[in-house]
């Protein structure tokens, strides 16, 4: 007798147990709050984006998962939010199972500086996307003159491209300068004198042919001797000396 009460008594237990863990519990609000923030950050080698500054704009924006409840925070808010930068090239926002919030962001890499005639200025990333908020200098090449907004995915990526992914011609490359036809001056870090290049058509093979005049040319009569190089023609590099009085 006491022995089927107890084994009823058990299958009950059983039962409830089951009811809670299956059907209650999962429907209980989670009210554990957000044990912190993990951020990390690629392809941001200048410091342009913190782990401070994102605080600071989560904060700002009311968006800071910090101790609030795992239940009420939007990650997709939250990406959204930070996928607005326009620094940013992505971002990804998830809650772990230990009760913390991580943001995962990958940065866009300015490949130079810009200043339109109208005022703006910002960078751009090799898709000719402007980055604009960073704050910390960055040594790269600078446009100016005849820019336009238009210009962003045409010539202007097209050239910074180039110099960006030639370690030479980024660490010689002072300035690109547009004139109000389009084409283009570049102004050395090295060696006093401009390049007046044309437009970026046969970009790389006039690059190229400058290279070798540098290497093959210049190293041996010296750099003080032209004022101009003028590389617009693909088979030559034309020079004009400068004036001895000067």
């Amino acid at each position: 007798m006491f022995r089927k009460i107890a084994n009823c008594l058990l299958w009950g237990i059983a039962i409830c147990y089951a009811l809670f863990a299956f059907v209650i519990a999962p429907n209980i609000p989670d009210k554990k709050t957000c044990k912190g923030v993990l951020i990390t950050v690629a392809n941001d080698d200048n410091g342009n984006l913190t782990h401070e500054n994102v605080v600071e704009m989560l904060d700002n924006a009311g968006l800071n998962p910090e101790k609030r409840s795992i239940e009420e925070i939007n990650t997709h808010e939250i990406e959204t939010f930070i996928n607005g930068i326009t620094l940013v090239k992505e971002c990804q926002v998830y809650k772990s199972a230990t009760g913390s919030v991580n943001i995962d962001i990958e940065c866009r890499i300015p490949i130079m500086k810009v200043y339109e005639m109208d005022g703006n200025n910002y960078y751009i990333d090799s898709g000719g996307d402007t980055i604009t908020g960073i704050h910390k200098a960055l040594h790269l090449p600078v446009a100016s003159g005849h820019i336009t907004a238009e210009m962003r995915k045409g010539e202007l990526r097209d050239i910074a491209n180039i110099i960006y992914d030639s370690p030479f011609w980024r660490a010689q490359t002072e300035q690109v300068y547009f004139n109000e036809y389009g084409e283009i001056i570049l102004t050395p870090k090295v060696g006093d004198h401009v390049i007046e290049f044309g437009t970026t058509d046969n970009a790389q093979e006039k690059l190229d042919k400058l290279y070798t005049f540098y290497s093959k040319g210049l190293n041996t009569i010296g750099w003080g001797k032209y004022d101009k190089l003028n590389i617009e023609f693909n088979d030559k590099v034309i020079g004009t000396k400068r004036n001895k009085q000067e």
